[in-house]
């Protein structure tokens, strides 16, 4: 527990909390095929800082040894959500028309 809030159940032990105040859970990894170019992981991420802790996604890239990491906001998170799905109907219905 940080700065007396509850401690997230999601966060993973090695993100050295305790000392930094930044919650991270383990990343998951987004690969259909696992031959990916571009390898991305996801995972959760709080810190604990005044009273609104802000909290949300980490996005994980990486085409090689150094990832690069960008922390998301909750409600980008959910934006996000919302354009892909509108991105992924339009691409698919164009796949569907030139197939």
């Amino acid at each position: 527990m940080t700065n007396g809030k509850t401690h997230p159940t999601w966060c993973a032990p090695e993100s050295d909390c305790a000392a930094t105040a930044l919650h991270l859970s383990r990343l998951r990894p987004v690969a259909p095929r696992g031959d990916e170019v571009i390898q991305i992981r996801l995972g959760l991420w709080r810190m604990d800082v005044g009273r609104l802790s802000p909290s949300g996604v980490l996005l994980d890239l990486s085409a090689g040894d150094e990832p690069e990491r960008w922390p998301i906001d909750l409600m980008q998170a959910h934006a996000l959500v919302r354009v892909l799905q509108d991105l992924l109907r339009t691409a698919n219905a164009e796949a569907r028309r030139v197939a």
